[in-house]
């Protein structure tokens, strides 16, 4: 595929300031070959992005290589007391979600991409199926030490969920998003995955009310801080371009 390539602003003011000397019927031949070598002289090359489904392959491969690491080094005490069926079912889960949001992500990055999915409704839908298979997988026990054996899993999740938004900003700042709130969210919601993922392996409280709350809560706050960060660098940006005009 040929590589497209596109001006720079110094080149857009050239533009400008040719223009503002042109005729208004026509453009000269002389001034015509000034416009025309100003635009060839700054044009770079822009290398294509790859399809949505190459990228969501791309982005699902990366979580799970950073999550098996984490895994590893965190320990997988709370997955061997698990049944077999609560083990297959909570891994299908969130093999699902991984798939979703690496998906959804590589949708909204790439220019011309149908949006099969709004980003809203994605977690909206994996938070529906995570708290349905908590809620059915897991028993529901007593509430004692509920605050004390749960924080430190919000703190562990959260902690492990920053440095995957990081890589996974990373990894999609090439693309070209439509709504910052939106991707935002949906970084928020991918490296929230990796923490509850995380979570998942190491955690021995694997009870539903635990799990609904903690583990769900790290994927809240994730894509809280996602968006309100998102939000927060677009407003910053127009702020700046507005003093600049």
């Amino acid at each position: 595929m040929a590589e497209l390539q596109f001006p720079d602003a110094k080149t857009d003011e050239k533009i400008d300031r040719l223009l503002e000397l042109a005729p208004a019927a026509e453009l000269s031949p002389d001034l015509h070959r000034k416009i025309s070598g100003a635009i060839a002289a700054s044009l770079q090359p822009v290398k294509p992005m790859p399809s949505a489904g190459v990228l969501a392959g791309q982005f699902a491969s990366i979580f799970l290589m950073f999550a098996a690491a984490l895994i590893a080094t965190m320990g997988v005490t709370g997955f061997r007391t698990l049944q077999a069926w609560q083990a297959l079912g909570i891994v299908a889960i969130l093999a699902v979600g991984v798939s979703l949001f690496s998906l959804v992500l590589a949708w909204q990055i790439r220019p011309g991409s149908l949006q099969k999915i709004p980003a809203k409704l994605s977690w909206a839908y994996f938070g529906v199926g995570f708290l349905t298979g908590a809620a059915l997988l897991f028993p529901w026990r007593g509430t004692e030490a509920f605050v004390s054996h749960g924080w430190p899993c919000l703190l562990a999740g959260s902690a492990v969920a920053i440095p995957g938004g990081i890589l996974f900003w990373l990894l999609t700042r090439r693309g070209v998003p439509l709504s910052a709130g939106a991707f935002g969210g949906t970084l928020g919601a991918i490296a929230g995955l990796l923490g509850l993922t995380v979570l998942q392996f190491r955690c021995i409280h694997q009870d539903a009310a635990h799990l609904l709350v903690w583990h769900g809560g790290v994927l809240v706050l994730s894509i809280t801080a996602g968006v309100l960060v998102a939000l927060a660098i677009e407003r910053n940006g127009k702020g700046q371009r507005s003093k600049l005009g």
